[in-house]
């Protein structure tokens, strides 16, 4: 039997009289690569936070089948958590390789660990050209992308992103999914994702969570992932589309269908 690592119940979030979620339940077994996706304003942030125990909520929380507030030291350094935007000046004298160093100077591995650490996810990630350039010359999706190295190089259990892929082309959306699809597998990690992107979902997420302000679906992409939730989510006017193959020096299209199969 799998070892449940997360469980939310009843979480609702009010920002004043905003009502920003309502009665969210879900729990996560160890392991899980799960995908949150909802239209803007939906939650998808709040959630996140609420789990973190960022934001006041009502409801429940337990990570490692604890509140958050009693989690040890080295329990929350099992815990990884990549935020939407996080603002560094351009002017700021650190490489980033010098960050990451920064970052896990305090944890009690050795150095030649700690470098080991820096140098395999930067590889994995396909940034070891980056160890060396300033912080301050990194475009917002290069910078993203140190952040999750950061994150990983503490080995978390759980990790936590919200937007990942928010200023990374296409090209580079595909590097990011293969990236996060090799630390699940090989390290076991739990990831938790927001994103606005569901073509991934079929390939990669054992779980989707669908917010619009409360739980729209849960469960396996092909179980959940239907016409009638889409609408739900994005409006009567969203359907699921699917790319065709692209033929060679030609445009890729487009068809839609009425179901995920």
């Amino acid at each position: 039997m799998s070892e449940e690592i997360l469980r939310a119940d009843h979480i609702t979030v009010k920002y004043g009289n905003t009502l920003a979620l309502y009665d969210v339940s879900f729990s996560l077994e160890k392991g899980a690569f799960a995908i949150i996706i909802g239209p803007n304003g939906a939650g998808k942030s709040t959630l996140i936070k609420a789990i973190l125990n960022l934001v006041p909520f009502e409801g429940e929380v337990k990570i490692f089948g604890k509140p958050f507030d009693k989690l040890s030291r080295a329990e929350h350094l099992k815990i990884g958590y990549v935020p939407q935007r996080v603002h560094f000046s351009k002017n700021l004298p650190l490489t980033v390789g010098e960050m990451l160093a920064l970052s896990i100077a305090k944890t009690p591995l050795s150095q030649s660990e700690k470098k080991r650490r820096i140098e395999t996810f930067l590889k994995m990630a396909h940034l070891e050209s980056f160890k060396d350039r300033m912080i301050g010359s990194l475009s917002g999706g290069q910078m993203q992308r140190v952040l999750i190295v950061r994150a990983l190089t503490f080995l978390p259990e759980i990790i936590f992103m919200d937007e990942p892929l928010a200023g990374i082309d296409i090209a580079g959306e595909k590097t990011f999914y293969e990236f996060m699809d090799t630390i699940h597998q090989q390290f076991g990690i739990t990831i938790i994702l927001v994103s606005h992107d569901v073509t991934a979902l079929d390939k990669f997420a054992d779980v989707v969570l669908c917010l619009n302000k409360r739980l729209v679906c849960y469960g396996k992409p092909k179980e959940v992932l239907r016409e009638e939730t889409f609408h739900t989510l994005y409006g009567h006017d969203a359907g699921i589309f699917k790319h065709k193959p692209c033929p060679e020096g030609g445009p890729c299209e487009l068809y839609k269908e009425q179901e995920v199969k």
